[in-house]
Parts: C-alpha cells; structure tokens; sequence
C-alpha cells in the first residue's frame, strides 16, 4: 500500500516535469517565431529591398536649333531622378535624317544614329526644336513630338509641337520611359499616356501607380 503510493507520487511528479518541459519549449519557440516573423515584415516593408540601382548614364545631346534654357531646364530635372547625367555640347542635326518635302528631320534615323554611338551603359537623349516625324500607317512623314526604342539606349523629342515650353520635359521623360521598356498607358494623367495626334502634356500629371512601380524597380529615382 505504502509502496503504491509512492510509485503513484512519483509518476505525478514526471508528469508534471513534462509538463512543464513542454510549455517551456512551446514558448521559446513562439517566441523565435515571432522574431523571424518581425524580420521578415521589416523586410518586406523596406522599399530598399526592392529598388534596384540605376547603372547607365543619361547622355543628354541637344541638337540643331534649341533654346539654352531649354537644355538646362531639361539637364536640371534630370539630375534629380537618375545619378548619372552627362551634358554634351551642342551638335549640328545630322544631315542623314532631313527630309525636305516639310522641312523635317526623320526620328527614327535620329534615333538610329544615336544608337550606334552609345556604348553599353549609356542612354543617348537627343532634344531639339526642330520638327521631327516617323512613318504613321499609311503616312510617311507623319509629325510627332518624340520616338524612342522600347527598350533600347537612344530616344529624341523635339519641342516643336508643345504649347507650353516648360511641359517639355514631360516628352522627354516619356521617351526615356519607353527605353526602360515602357509602352503607352491608359491613365489620361500619365506620362506615358499616348499623344493620339495632339499636345496632351497640359493633362499629364505624373507617371501613374503602375509606371511609376516599374520604373522605381529599374532603379529610377522617383
């Protein structure tokens, strides 16, 4: 009798030591995984984490006709979304891309030949005041404010066409957009809404959610 109950009492106190192991155990390790739970959240919450880092050099070349200003308005807000932008001096339209029938110059032998000058991590960006034109459907010669390869490393927008000079930065990041591999968006609000063959940079606010989350991951600065 004497011998049972001391079995009976020493069975109760393993139990309780397990019991106690366990809860011990249990709560280490919820504890661990909330510390690995809270680094992942900071994490995924960084926007560093995400945001690439932009490695090729702007190449700003002005050409032909343009205003001085012009060029450093254009130089200045460029320098503030990519880190590397380099002003060239001025240069003469090539004489390849006139065509005389409008007194244009074709955009997509500008573009072309700017192609063929840029090395592997620069993007050539030619702005001008002269008119400038590509093949439109059926329309050879059709007037455009900018043309660029998407993607590619060499783009040109002219100001010709722009109601108000100071919106002309808006054509140029828009063609510098379809470098990055961007096509046309829908946001009426957007740069990098479609012309449809008029002046829309008075309705262009900036790049939507979506354009903006792409460039950002290409590692512009916005």
């Amino acid at each position: 009798m004497y011998l049972s109950a001391f079995v009976a009492k020493k069975i109760k106190n393993m139990k309780t030591r397990i019991l106690i192991i366990t809860i011990s155990s249990c709560i280490l390790l919820f504890s661990n995984c909330q510390s690995d739970s809270s680094k992942i959240t900071k994490k995924k919450n960084n926007p560093e984490v995400s945001k690439s880092v932009f490695n090729k050099k702007i190449i700003l070349l002005p050409l032909g006709k343009i205003n001085n200003v012009t060029v450093k308005n254009i130089y200045d807000s460029l320098q503030q979304i990519f880190p590397d932008v380099i002003l060239m001096k001025k240069e003469l339209m090539p004489s390849i891309a006139y065509t005389a029938p409008r007194n244009r110059y074709r955009a997509d032998t500008l573009i072309h030949w700017m192609n063929r000058r840029a090395k592997e991590n620069e993007v050539f960006l030619g702005i001008t005041s002269f008119d400038i034109s590509s093949t439109k459907n059926d329309n050879p010669d059709f007037g455009i404010m900018g043309l660029g390869f998407r993607p590619g490393n060499a783009c040109v927008a002219s100001d010709f066409r722009v109601k108000v000079k100071s919106n002309f930065f808006k054509i140029a990041i828009h063609e510098l957009g379809h470098t990055a591999g961007l096509n046309h968006c829908p946001e009426k609000t957007c740069f990098m809404r479609d012309a449809e063959s008029h002046d829309p940079t008075g309705e262009e606010k900036e790049f939507c959610k979506r354009c903006k989350n792409y460039l950002i991951n290409k590692g512009w600065n916005l």
